[in-house]
């Protein structure tokens, strides 16, 4: 055989071979013993088509179309375009087990295409179907592959969505993958974890403190965690694995209703209706875009509305930061807390929000920066809501103390004022007593000489004991006594009656604020025995546990209206309180037989 005919069998044979295999990738990634993650976003090819270019596998496979990737993690953000790729694998480790991981947990439709024995394998997936139809039952897409020693292998993927489209992915070793998931559960389950302790200890707030700041800010982390589930594809997998279009029309629903209590949280946080209303308004029409959204979430398309999403999350950021430095520079103190924990969370936002848009590359900040950032939030918002009720019941504390004060002073001058009205009540009252004494005395000094001097002795006797005692705060009740059976015996002489005072089980040693019992006797006197010419007052003490109680009878009964809310009252009352703050009862009432006063001393 010569050599041309040779060379001639050499090329049949390859173009047999080429034409047998699919498409050759342009670049091929070489899986090596003891590395066991490779990136595949430089190592792959992508064809852009628009979404009425409806090109089928074999048509795409022999497509020279495909472009070279610039991104480790190609990120096309809001977009309606299709997207394929292609890759080549080959195997110079001794491992079979390979997973190939897309990491973007809310990709509509996901097509894989695998060369096995002849023939492609295709497998069809994506949040738009039920979850039990994805290769392996994770939140974001695996799919197993068994590639032998030495062996080379294409692979094609197809990406459709209405969100965002991005398609980081990775290649893995099982040992490798393994220890992925671990720190990625780890991870999540401290997220989780956090949120969870926040709920729990807030919720204990509520309960105890009944104040809506909490409640507010209950229903925000609440929601906001329920929306990161939905963002990294928990929720789809725990919640609603059978419901796809709810897991499509979830996030940008639940994503709504949680920047709805935030901002209802805020507005409660740093007061804006009193501190910036201008704010406060504005915030009120976030909120109602807010409810619009949620709204929408039923009504518009997906793309629709998670680009809606997307930029109502920037506004809400952007708004509730300028409106906590408003509250801050206005001097509100708890803004203070409030706006560092907000720095935070719009760190977490921003880039989130960019890499959503295809501005900033989907990596391990883009992806978990919102969650990181949203954690430091909740922990420092907590705090803040903490310090803010300090705040507020350190200043009701003040205002308590100040209204106390001003209670006292005010007791005080209510005291003061009761005694000067009393005192000029007996200046008025003690020259009328004083000059019809007198007159009777007058009288009587022509007809019973004898009865006059009686008259005018006990009359002096009076006087003197009133003037002596009216200063103090408290006389012994024999003093008291004392003052009330000369008062009674004056009124016998004037009125040629015979008026008595008795007592049961009093002590010596018993106080009680002076004229308190001349009081009540002058009062029973005048309204008790008209037309009579005789009666009885008896003062009993009576000791039940804590407190004592002297009970003053008369068996006279009242002709005319009771005393029982003027002046003489208003007296006792305030002798009472003087002498005894806040320890002390009367009552004065109608009983079988006549009227009695009741004085109540608590020790």
């Amino acid at each position: 055989m010569s050599w041309t005919q040779f060379s001639l069998i050499l090329i049949f044979l390859s173009g047999f071979s080429l034409s047998a295999l699919p498409t050759q990738s342009r670049f091929t990634t070489i899986l090596k013993t003891g590395t066991g993650e490779y990136p595949i976003g430089f190592h792959m090819e992508i064809l852009t088509l628009t979404p009425d270019n409806h090109l089928k596998f074999e048509e795409v496979r022999k497509s020279n179309l495909f472009a070279e990737s610039k991104s480790l993690s190609p990120n096309f953000g809001f977009t309606k375009n299709v997207y394929w790729v292609r890759f080549e694998l080959q195997n110079e480790s001794k491992v079979r087990d390979w997973f190939i991981h897309v990491s973007y947990p809310l990709l509509d439709k996901i097509e894989f295409y695998e060369w096995n024995d002849q023939t492609w394998k295709e497998i069809i997936t994506g949040d738009s179907y039920v979850f039990s139809q994805r290769p392996l039952e994770e939140k974001s897409f695996i799919f197993p592959i068994k590639l032998g020693s030495q062996k080379n292998n294409k692979y094609y993927f197809r990406f459709e969505s209405e969100g965002t489209v991005q398609f980081p992915i990775t290649v893995y070793s099982h040992e490798r993958f393994l220890k992925l998931k671990e720190k990625e559960n780890l991870s999540l389950g401290i997220y989780y974890g956090i949120l969870f302790v926040l709920v729990i200890y807030n919720l204990i707030l509520l309960f105890m403190l009944r104040d809506l700041g909490y409640l507010y800010y209950l229903l925000y982390i609440s929601f906001y965690g329920l929306s990161q589930s939905v963002l990294n594809g928990l929720a789809f997998q725990i919640f609603w694995p059978n419901s796809p279009h709810w897991a499509n029309i979830s996030l940008p629903f639940v994503g709504g209703f949680s920047l709805f209590w935030g901002l209802q949280f805020t507005r409660s946080f740093l007061s804006t209706k009193k501190n910036t209303p201008t704010w406060d308004k504005i915030i009120f029409v976030l909120m109602g875009l807010m409810l619009f959204l949620m709204l929408s979430s039923f009504i518009f398309s997906y793309y629709v509305n998670i680009y809606l999403l997307a930029s109502l999350v920037i506004l809400f950021a952007l708004s509730v930061f300028l409106v906590a430095v408003v509250c801050w520079d206005k001097g509100y103190k708890p803004a203070r807390y409030f706006l560092i924990a907000w720095v935070a969370l719009l760190f977490g936002v921003g880039i989130y929000s960019l890499k959503g848009f295809g501005i900033l590359p989907a990596n391990i900040v883009t992806e978990y920066g919102l969650q990181a950032g949203s954690a430091i939030e909740m922990c420092l918002l907590s705090l803040g809501l903490a310090y803010k009720i300090k705040l507020t019941n350190s200043e009701k504390n003040r205002a308590e103390r100040r209204m106390a004060s001003y209670k006292v002073k005010l007791q005080d001058a209510q005291l003061v004022s009761s005694r000067l009205e009393v005192e000029l009540l007996k200046n008025n009252i003690h020259p009328h007593f004083l000059l019809n004494s007198i007159n009777a005395t007058i009288i009587w000094l022509d007809e019973d000489p004898e009865t006059a001097k009686q008259l005018l002795t006990a009359l002096s006797d009076e006087l003197r004991a009133i003037l002596k005692l009216t200063n103090k705060k408290t006389i012994s009740v024999n003093e008291e006594i004392s003052i009330c059976k000369r008062y009674l015996e004056i009124m016998s002489l004037r009125k040629e009656s015979k008026f008595e005072f008795k007592t049961e089980g009093i002590s010596a040693k018993d106080l009680i604020p002076p004229i308190v019992l001349l009081t009540l006797v002058e009062n029973g006197l005048t309204h008790g025995y008209q037309g009579k010419n005789s009666g009885t007052f008896t003062l009993k003490k009576k000791k039940d546990k804590n407190k004592t109680k002297y009970i003053l009878f008369n068996d006279g009964l009242p002709t005319t209206k009771s005393d029982s809310l003027g002046t003489g009252i208003k007296y006792i009352k305030s002798r009472l309180q003087e002498a005894f703050p806040n320890k002390w009862d009367f009552s004065s009432k109608m009983v079988t037989g006549g009227w009695e006063n009741t004085i109540t001393l608590m020790e």
